[in-house]
């Protein structure tokens, strides 16, 4: 698992204006905490999910279908969240994001974040 790899993440049962079912996501979580999850206690792992209801906007990243991501889909940046890893179906793997898309998904989170 690395940052950019998109998984299929069971977000459980939907909540008011959360996010749920299984669905793709991609790992935002740095690269240092993804190869020492099994290490710590806490294995959270940080992950935006992803919807085929495209939007646009400041807050989201177009994928393009491509590999096992089956439709043309957006990071909803807005809805970052952490998880345990145990709701990562990491047999899953569908995508990784492209230099272009982990820019774009770095630049909008900074924003969303308030760090620009």
């Amino acid at each position: 698992m690395k940052r950019g790899d998109i998984y299929l993440v069971n977000f459980g049962k939907k909540y008011n204006s959360e996010f749920g079912k299984v669905r793709p996501a991609a790992i935002v979580q740095n690269d240092i905490a993804n190869r020492n999850i099994d290490k710590v206690i806490f294995k959270g792992v940080t992950v935006v999910p992803i919807s085929t209801n495209i939007f646009g906007g400041d807050l989201r990243v177009t994928i393009l279908k491509r590999d096992r991501l089956e439709k043309t889909s957006e990071l909803c940046i807005n809805e970052l969240c952490t998880l345990d890893i145990s709701r990562i179906q990491l047999d899953s793997l569908l995508t990784s994001l492209s230099e272009v898309e982990l820019n774009e998904l770095n630049l909008k989170l900074l924003k969303h974040l308030s760090l620009n």
